[in-house]
């Protein structure tokens, strides 16, 4: 589709101003979180698909306790770390938070068999971080020099060497996870699942009764076991119920 000469002549289109309410909540939120000019919002309408969509503001966190308060304020929020995916799952024409300016911590553990990093860690720093221990992450993707650990978890990244041993869901130890509640979990605590029972009974509940459905069927214990022997980072991970 190509331009007529009034709107060749009248330049890039300037996005629409963001909605009051929606940047007041955010305030009532998080105090101080919220940029919403112009050259913030467009430098975060793309990433690297070839969607164009214009946020109303971009919000910068600074730790988990802001995000869960973000997320209790039931705003409709989109998560973007580095930007390499190729579907579009970075943009948004509503929130987008930033969660790589912030969350850049990588702590080598163990004599570097293990890791503790933040979602916005890129990849290769971390490997490189590894690379003294002569160590590195099990997933490989080819974008592994921008893209960052909080993108490589939600996509359970894998790459083209890692097969089915060592994807990221194999590489995963523990999370902290907020809900969309705003509660805030840490799997590797000991209390992790009495925490998660208390605090969230209907979602834990609602976890158990699919485990023990899968596991009750032998069907489907065959076709999850069969999917997930080759190589599969699609979908839901119903294996997790099966370990």
């Amino acid at each position: 589709m190509s331009l007529t000469d009034a709107e060749a002549q009248a330049g890039p289109r300037r996005p629409a101003p963001p909605d009051p309410a929606v940047l007041a909540a955010v305030e009532a939120a998080v105090p101080g979180i919220s940029r919403a000019r112009v050259s913030d919002r467009l430098g975060r309408a793309h990433d690297a698909s070839h969607y164009l969509l214009t946020p109303q503001a971009v919000l910068v966190p600074e730790s988990a306790g802001q995000v869960a308060a973000l997320m209790r304020a039931g705003l409709p929020l989109t998560f973007r770390s580095g930007g390499t995916s190729l579907s579009g799952q970075g943009v948004s024409e509503h929130l987008l938070v930033d969660t790589r300016r912030h969350f850049r911590g990588i702590e080598v553990l163990d004599g570097g068999s293990r890791v503790r990093v933040q979602p916005g860690a890129v990849l290769r720093q971390v490997n490189a971080r590894l690379a003294a221990y002569g160590r590195r992450l099990g997933p490989d993707p080819a974008s592994e020099s921008a893209c960052t650990i909080g993108g490589v978890v939600a996509d359970n990244s894998s790459g083209m060497t890692c097969g089915t041993h060592a994807n990221t869901y194999r590489t995963l130890e523990s999370m902290v996870v907020v809900l969309p509640s705003g509660t805030v979990i840490d799997t590797g605590a000991p209390d992790a699942d009495a925490r998660l029972r208390a605090l969230e009974p209907a979602l834990a509940q609602g976890l158990e009764r699919l485990r023990d459905r899968i596991r009750g069927n032998p069907e489907s214990v065959r076709r999850i076991e069969a999917q997930f022997a080759i190589k599969n980072t699609m979908g839901y991970g119903l294996n997790s119920f099966l370990d």
